[in-house]
């Protein structure tokens, strides 16, 4: 695929076939991912890959981050009760995705937590994933509940957890929302 086709087509998938995925094409888009730009060229971010009986482990946390969520989705989506339960299955499941993977930042050189340079890491992770005809998502809401429970279940220390990705082969097409206007400005150009 072209660069701008896999933009143009990447999607936030939230729902997965369950069939595993070798762990080569994991591999590649890990090493896909590492080639992001980062904050003095540290590449200071770490990657965990996570499936069968951690991965069980892990959903069992981020099941319980449902209910700190959900006034959020309450309070944006009122009249919309299939999106709370929808929202439920996934903080239950991630979509059934085959893997997980757990982004964390890594440090500035003067020591402050740098979630930046991890994202732009994600973003490469995201479209190597579509390019390779799998789907994820950039899931974040378990984090900020439960972080300190999943980076025990991880056993890491000293990180920033940015997002959780759940990624496999997709189990749903969906549609590209328009994309909105007035988000640039000119300035004598």
């Amino acid at each position: 695929m072209e660069l701008s086709e896999v933009i143009k087509g990447r999607r936030s998938v939230r729902r997965f076939k369950p069939e595993p995925i070798p762990r080569d094409v994991i591999e590649n888009i890990l090493e896909l991912a590492q080639w992001a730009p980062s904050a003095m060229n540290q590449q200071d971010w770490r990657f965990i890959v996570v499936t069968g009986v951690k991965k069980e482990a892990l959903l069992k946390i981020t099941a319980t981050a449902f209910d700190h969520f959900r006034p959020v989705l309450e309070k944006n989506f009122p009249d919309k009760p299939k999106v709370l339960e929808a929202s439920k299955r996934f903080f239950e499941t991630y979509g059934n995705a085959p893997l997980i993977v757990l982004a964390y930042g890594g440090h500035f050189p003067t020591a402050k937590e740098d979630p930046h340079s991890v994202s732009l890491a994600v973003q490469n992770l995201l479209l190597a994933a579509h390019d390779a005809g799998l789907g994820a998502v950039w899931a974040d809401a378990a984090v900020f509940y439960k972080e300190k429970e999943i980076n025990e279940l991880m056993g890491m220390e000293g990180r920033k957890l940015v997002c959780l990705i759940p990624i496999g082969y997709p189990d749903e097409t969906p549609k590209a929302p328009p994309r909105r206007e007035g988000r640039i400005q000119w300035f004598d150009f």
